[in-house]
């Protein structure tokens, strides 16, 4: 059965635009600047199909390729995603060996992870928050490790959202929605005010080398259902 698009439920008021604007690869960008691998950062920049790259990289489906990095790049043992990716343990075992030869900031960035934890009960991002555990460190590394880019983001996509509150005024926020922000604007004052949201959905997370993640926009005048993709401007 298929099932209807509650978002159409969510309309603009009259003569405003309803607008989606969207983190790119929120998660996966954090993920590659804790690597501080040269490699994936540059094909983020490019703008490339990381999962196609990587499924050619691995020799397998980009659809195998998108679940497995994912999960092993959030600690997954080769048990782990052998039983989530339907393969084989022997081969998840040499998928493993080739992505961490091939990638082996994500490795470090795992023994640098379960060391904090082992040392301090904690992990922290890099605007400074920590969490603390309480329970056994054993098994604990996968959701540490989600820990670090999903807290990331969280607060990126919350300074955004009161950088515009603050400073485009004319626009309304209506939803914050993971590593987006739906918000309305009047339609006949677009090309002013959409260059000053987008700066200020431009938030540098302080990395050596700082990371903003891009963030795309989708727009519609009928409901937040009905959102195609859009130029800033």
């Amino acid at each position: 059965m298929k099932m209807p698009n509650v978002r159409k439920l969510i309309i603009p008021d009259p003569g405003c635009t309803i607008a989606d604007a969207d983190l790119d690869r929120a998660d996966l960008q954090v993920v590659v600047w804790e690597s501080n691998d040269d490699d994936l950062r540059e094909k983020l920049r490019a703008g490339v199909d990381l999962h196609s790259e990587n499924a050619k990289d691995l020799g397998v489906s980009r659809a195998l390729a998108k679940a497995w990095v994912h999960g092993t790049n959030y600690g997954g043992g080769p048990r782990t995603m052998a039983i989530n990716c339907g393969i084989t343990v022997h081969q998840a075992e040499l998928m493993q060996r080739r992505w961490f030869a091939a990638h082996p900031g994500i490795k470090a960035w795992h023994d640098r992870t379960l060391h904090q934890l082992q040392t301090t009960r904690s992990v922290t991002n890099r605007f400074g928050f920590r969490r603390f555990y309480f329970d056994r460190i054993e098994g604990l590394l996968p959701e540490a490790l989600a820990w670090i880019p999903q807290s990331t983001v969280a607060h990126v996509i919350d300074e955004a959202l009161f950088n515009i509150a603050l400073n485009v005024p004319e626009a309304q926020v209506l939803l914050q929605v993971h590593d987006s922000l739906v918000f309305q604007f009047p339609t006949n004052r677009r090309a002013e005010l959409l260059p000053r949201i987008r700066e200020q959905c431009q938030i540098p997370i302080p990395y050596p080398e700082p990371l903003i993640i891009p963030v795309g926009l989708k727009t519609s005048t009928i409901s937040w259902g009905d959102c195609e993709n859009s130029e800033w401007r």
